[in-house]
Parts: C-alpha cells; sequence; structure tokens
C-alpha cells in the first residue's frame, strides 16, 4: 500500500467496526472498498476496548474481506482514539530568577515542559493517580508567555526577574492506545497514524471553509457522544459525554424484555413503519404501535439530550449557531428536537450530517450510508489529507515508550511519553527562607537545581533534539541547588544613613527585633523569622534626634468664634522644608537630604485669624516734612476684653472686631519719625499748634510737631 496514495482507515466503534479503503489521485479521493461488521459480543463499552482478541478477530475478519476484494495487502491501518478518552488541562508556573540573566531557549522548554506536567499531575489527580504516568501527551499549546505580569510573545532573550508559563495540553490514557495497538498487531496490521475520534469527524462533516461559523459537532454513537466545538475558523474545544444509543436500546429491552441485539433491531425499525413486530426472550410474539415504543424511549432521549446540551454550553459558554449531528444515535427518534429544545434553537438550527454530504470523497457503500458513514470517512480522509501522526517506540533509562506527537518527535515528548516528571530531571531548588518582614511575608529562594545531562544514542543532546524510531536515551539527574541563607543586612537593605539639619550632621540608624529580641545587622536570619525594624527618618523623628521639644511637632487646632462665625485654626509652632521644598511632619526624608527648621510661637496669636484688611493712608506734616501715613483702626475683644494682636488665642474663645473710619491717633505716627535718643526733659507732641497725647485723633492733612524741650525730630 503505497502510503501518499492510499490508506486503509479503521473505525474501531462500540457496536461496529468499519473499515475501508481511500485512494487519492490528483483529481479526487474515492472508497475503493468498505465493511462493516457488528461485535458478536459486547467486546466493547463505551468506546474502549475490554476484550482484545475479539475485537482483533473483528478486525482480521474485515482485513481479509478488502484484501481478497482489492487483491491488495493491507499491512498498515489510521485509527482514531474515542473522544471519550481525550484529556485537555491547562498547566501553570512561575518562576523568580536573576533579572540580569537572559533566558535561554532551553530555559523556556524546560519551563514549557514543567507546566505540561502541571497540567499532567492536574489530570491525573482528578483521576485518583499520582504522577501522571498513566497517561501520554498527544501535544500542548503556549496560551501565553508572562514577563513581569505582562504577556509577552516570546521569552527567549528576554531579561526579567518574574516569569510565568501557561500551556494547554492534550493527554490520552496509556491504556486506551495499548489496547488498541494489540488488536492491530493481533489482526497483523501496524498503525499508520493516529487521531481523535471527534477530530476526525470534524474534518469532513464540517470542513475549514464553514469554521468562521460557531458550530457544534455531536457524535452520537452507541457508548459516548463526543463533542467538538468550532469558532473563529478553528476547533477550540472537546468534550464527551458517557451516553449514547444504548442506553435507547436498553431501555426497549427493559419495556418488551429483549435480548440487547432484538431491542437494537427494534430501535434502528422505529423510524420504518407504524407498527413493529418480534419476539420477546420467552418467545411471545409482540406487535406495537411506533408512536408506543418512542414514547417508551423519551424520558432517556431527554436525558440524553439534556446532557449533551449541557456539555455544548460549558464548552462554549453559549448556545452556538447551529449543531451538525453524526453517528447512528443521532437517527434517534425525537433526539434532534430534544436538543433544539434544550439549547433554545429553532429546530431547523439542530441537523444530520449524512455521508452523502462529503462531496469531497467519491465512492458509494451502503456500509458507509447515513449519519454513522461520517467518523470512518474522516479517519481515512484525515490521514490522506494530514500529516500522520507519527508512532514509535523509544528507550528511556532501558525502558521502553510508545511515543507520538502532532510535531517532530523531541527529547521533551518522549519523556513525557514516558511519565517521566521534572523532579526526575531537574536538580530541586535549596530550600528557601520564609521571613515576615514588618507583616510582609518575604521568601528568600534557594539555590536552583542544574539542568539533567542527557544523551541520545550515546551522544549529548538537549531537550529539544529530535529523535527517531528505536532511539535509545539516557538522562542523569541534575544536581539540587543550595538552601538559602541570608542576614538582617540582607533584608534591611536600607541600614541607615545621615541627614542634614540645619546644616549640622545626624546620624538616621533603624531599631531592629528578631523574633522580638533586639537584632545586629550581621546576626543569621532563621526559616520562619519575624523581623521588625524602623528606619526612623520620618521629619518628626528627625527633628527629635536634633533637640526639637515634642510641643513644637504636634499640631494644635484652637476652635473659635471670631464676628459670630465659627473658626478653625490649625498651629504648628514648627515649619519644615526638605530640599528647599515644605514638608509635613510624617514624611519620609531620603538620607543625604538637608531639612531646614524653624520654630514658631507654640500658640496662635491674635493677629494669626484676622482677616487682611484694606489699608487707607493719609497726607500729614511732621515736623516740616511731608509723610503719608497708611493707617487702619481695629479694635479687638476676647470674651469681651479689649486685647492686643500679640495675645495668644484661647481654644473656645469668642472674638469681636470692629472698625472705626474716624482716622488714625497720633501713636501712629511715631514708626514713621526717628525718636534718637532720649533728650533732655519731656517729649512735646502738637497737632495743629495744640498740645496733643498719643490717643489724639490726627486727620489727612494735619500738622504734626514732635521734639524733646524744643528739638525737633526728624521724620523718615
Amino acid at each position: 500500500m503505497s502510503e501518499s496514495q492510499r490508506v486503509f482507515a479503521l473505525d474501531v466503534g462500540t457496536r461496529t467496526v468499519t473499515g475501508l479503503v481511500l485512494e487519492k489521485n490528483a483529481s479526487d479521493i474515492r472508497i475503493l472498498g468498505a465493511r462493516t461488521i457488528e461485535h458478536e459480543t459486547r467486546a466493547m463499552y463505551d468506546g474502549q476496548i475490554h476484550d482484545v482478541e475479539a475485537v482483533a478477530a473483528v478486525i482480521n475478519r474485515i482485513k481479509k474481506e478488502l484484501e481478497d476484494e482489492l487483491k491488495m495487502q493491507l499491512n498498515q491501518a489510521a485509527v482514531a482514539a474515542a473522544g471519550r478518552a481525550l484529556r485537555t488541562a491547562t498547566g501553570e508556573v512561575e518562576r523568580q530568577r536573576d533579572y540580569f540573566q537572559e533566558f535561554t531557549r532551553e530555559e523556556v522548554h524546560a519551563l514549557e515542559l514543567e507546566a505540561v506536567q502541571e497540567a499532567q499531575i492536574k489530570i491525573a489527580s482528578a483521576e485518583g493517580e499520582e504522577g501522571g504516568e498513566g497517561y501520554f501527551c498527544v501535544g500542548y499549546s503556549v496560551i501565553n508567555y508572562y514577563l513581569e505580569g505582562q504577556v509577552i510573545g516570546s521569552l527567549v532573550g528576554q531579561v526579567g526577574s518574574e516569569v510565568r508559563v501557561k500551556v494547554i495540553a492534550t493527554f490520552l490514557p496509556r491504556v486506551v492506545v495499548d489496547s488498541l495497538l494489540s488488536a492491530l498487531r493481533k489482526a497483523g496490521l501496524e498503525m499508520y497514524s493516529l487521531t481523535l475520534e471527534p477530530i476526525a469527524a470534524m474534518s469532513v462533516a464540517i470542513p475549514p471553509r464553514m469554521r468562521l461559523l460557531n458550530l457544534a459537532l455531536v457524535d452520537v454513537g452507541a457508548g459516548t457522544s463526543d463533542i467538538a466545538v468550532v469558532k473563529k475558523g478553528t476547533i477550540t474545544a472537546y468534550g464527551m459525554v458517557p451516553i449514547g444509543g444504548d442506553e435507547v436500546t436498553e431501555r426497549i429491552a427493559e419495556e418488551y424484555l429483549l435480548d440487547f441485539n432484538t431491542a437494537e433491531n427494534v430501535k434502528c425499525r422505529l423510524g420504518e413503519n407504524e407498527k413493529i413486530k418480534f419476539e420477546d426472550v420467552l418467545g411471545n410474539s409482540i406487535e406495537v404501535q411506533t408512536s408506543e415504543a418512542i414514547e417508551v424511549i423519551r424520558i432517556v432521549v431527554r436525558e440524553l439530550a439534556v446532557r449533551v446540551a449541557r456539555e455544548i454550553l460549558v464548552l462554549n459558554q453559549k448556545a452556538p449557531d447551529a449543531v451538525i449531528c453524526v453517528g447512528g444515535g443521532s437517527l434517534t427518534p425525537r433526539f434532534l428536537q430534544e436538543l433544539a429544545d434544550c439549547l433554545e434553537l429553532p429546530a431547523n438550527r439542530v441537523g444530520i450530517r449524512t455521508r452523502e454530504a462529503v462531496k469531497e470523497i467519491q465512492g458509494e457503500f451502503p456500509s458507509l450510508q447515513g449519519p454513522q458513514g461520517v467518523t470512518p470517512l474522516g479517519i481515512g480522509f484525515k490521514a490522506l489529507e494530514g500529516k500522520p501522526l507519527p508512532f514509535m517506540r523509544v528507550v528511556v533509562n532501558q525502558r521502553e515508550v510508545p511515543v507520538w506527537g502532532l510535531k517532530e518527535t523531541t527529547v521533551a515528548t518522549a519523556l513525557l511519553s514516558a511519565g517521566i516528571s521534572l523532579q526526575q530531571l531537574y536538580g530541586k531548588p535549596g530550600l528557601g527562607l520564609t521571613v515576615d518582614v514588618n507583616g510582609v511575608v518575604k521568601v528568600i529562594k534557594g539555590g536552583l537545581g542544574t539542568s539533567p545531562v542527557i544523551k541520545v544514542d550515546g551522544k549529548q543532546a538537549t531537550l529539544d533534539t529530535v529523535v527517531h524510531d528505536g532511539a535509545v536515551i539516557d538522562y542523569v539527574k541534575g544536581q539540587d541547588g543550595s538552601d538559602a541563607q541570608c542576614t538582617v543586612r540582607d533584608i534591611v537593605k536600607d541600614a541607615g544613613g545621615e541627614v542634614y539639619v540645619n546644616g549640622q550632621k545626624v546620624n538616621i540608624l533603624p531599631t531592629i527585633s528578631m523574633n522580638g529580641q533586639a537584632a545586629a545587622l550581621d546576626d543569621p536570619v532563621p526559616d520562619r523569622a519575624k523581623i521588625q525594624y524602623s528606619l526612623q527618618n520620618s521629619v518628626r523623628e528627625i527633628l527629635q534626634k536634633s533637640g526639637v521639644g515634642e510641643e513644637y511637632l504636634e499640631e494644635k487646632i484652637v476652635t473659635l468664634r471670631l464676628n459670630d462665625k465659627p473658626v478653625s485654626v490649625r498651629w504648628l509652632a514648627c515649619e519644615v522644608q526638605v530640599n528647599g521644598r515644605p514638608a509635613g511632619m510624617d514624611e519620609y526624608v531620603l538620607f543625604g537630604s538637608k531639612v531646614e527648621y524653624k520654630l514658631k510661637a507654640l500658640a496662635p496669636r491674635v493677629r494669626d485669624v484676622l482677616p487682611e484688611r484694606p489699608v487707607k493712608s493719609m497726607k500729614l506734616t511732621v515736623n516740616g516734612k511731608s509723610v503719608e501715613l497708611p493707617y487702619s483702626r481695629w479694635s479687638v475683644r476676647m470674651n469681651g476684653r479689649v486685647v492686643s494682636l500679640d495675645d495668644y488665642l484661647i481654644d473656645g474663645a469668642d472674638i469681636e472686631v470692629t472698625e472705626s473710619d474716624g482716622g488714625a491717633i497720633l501713636s501712629d505716627v511715631l514708626g514713621h519719625i526717628d525718636l534718637g535718643r532720649v533728650g533732655k526733659g519731656q517729649l512735646v507732641m502738637r497737632v495743629n499748634g495744640e498740645k496733643a497725647g498719643f490717643t489724639t485723633p490726627i486727620f489727612d492733612g494735619s500738622e504734626i510737631e514732635i521734639f524733646w524741650d524744643g528739638e525737633i525730630l526728624k521724620a523718615h
């Protein structure tokens, strides 16, 4: 058989085995021959081979009949594993590393491999297995790489301290393929290619030109119903429910006391006539209306539709645009209507895809008619159109392992197929330290383990090395990393420094405790230590170290009523600047900074709450010189008593401020003349030639004389 032009395809199902030979030429693909034979016993349950010899006998019979008919030797077969056996899971791994080292391709591949093994362990745990050795990895895809928490296209050549890889991986249990291989070998066949039944059915039932739509494919078999979902041009999910046509058959057998084969025959005739005749196991002849038998199976059909619909909704997150059904079970009466109801789709959006709709393949054979012929056609079509899934055997550390994959088979793929965990490959990282630092848990990682030494056929190799059929792979586990060690100084990196306060150097040292005891910077840190430290570098702490009293560092709030309006005064007796910028008491200061402070009165004065008033001016003549005098007359009373602007405010006081527009008084002029030294005798003061005192009113244009016993004082 020419592998590039002809293929022998086998669909090994729960009730039947279908074999066909396809030939591809320049213009079309044609069916040369086909056979379908039912199992004489229930050698398979739910798509899994239970009696290898019985299944092998059926395969061998089909092989012989086709060889005799086509006059050719069939040595290899394209097969498909049941969708029920498919396991898909995501795996994710995160690592911290030296920021200044670039990621190599080998490191990235190792991270991917570890993420795949996380997925493998996840599946194994769900199945109650440890390690995942019972599963083969069919293939995996990277969902995303992450660098410093951000999605990135590739990690190779990147530099960063925190990386994460997320993959989606697909696995099959060993027992599925091992039993299929055994049945083929007993029938004198080798495996040519391996695919999954839902993938095979999808290749002809929903070709690529239809995959921009959001469609669900349901392959209703005897023991299982396989599901595949497609949208935006690609297959996005696979699923399975462990129920199919056999449950309908068993319900008929139970109702009418029939053996399984008779009940299967009754089920297949439900759509043919109004009445059906048959004999029960006691030999009684029974005739029933078809409508009555359909009513008998209605509950089972509804349950099948409900479970299929539920799985579709889980996989697609919503109802698809349409559902395409294949497989003999899709012909079950009322199944399509029930499925449409469950998905809340119009009845014409749920239909059957039959062999007749597969225009890409020529040739008509009775055993391939209807929806049950789609999957075997898909297996052959997939083997001819796509690159066959390579299957080989390799030896891993003296153990023979079957391997297959969608890409070139590498050492990594072989190790995954052998169930090798990364703990068996890479040296374990050294034990880390977990330290509570000021309430925040920090992890100091141990040293990384080294990579394994890998050889293929005695030559140095890596995880990316491609292997061939019969390759001998040997590996030696990498060395473990060293345990983490650190001192208090490593934890408290800002161990102290100095600042300059009003030009004077002030040393700032942290206070440190470990597990409740005072600690030095060079003390070793044990695991689970609790370290508390404070740098004491806030403005408040620095000023305290510089001798500023606490009373100057605490803000005071004075509340009062000013002209019957409530007023709140916030007062800090110390003004601070850090590097020329105003700063608050709780602000932290970097080492080397310059701190300047100025002390004020401990409490606010009356003038600090008075609003600015417009200042008036008048022109006077003082000792013969012209003087312009600004003035504003305020009268301030606090709790009914006259006070000056320099009096301290009383918390809760009632302050009344009034202003007189009458003018200024003589004492207002004193700030504008030079009193000089105290003269002999008394100070003489006259306003407009009249003797005056300090409180004598003065007005615009007033002439003023001030002198000591006749000595005229100089005006400014």
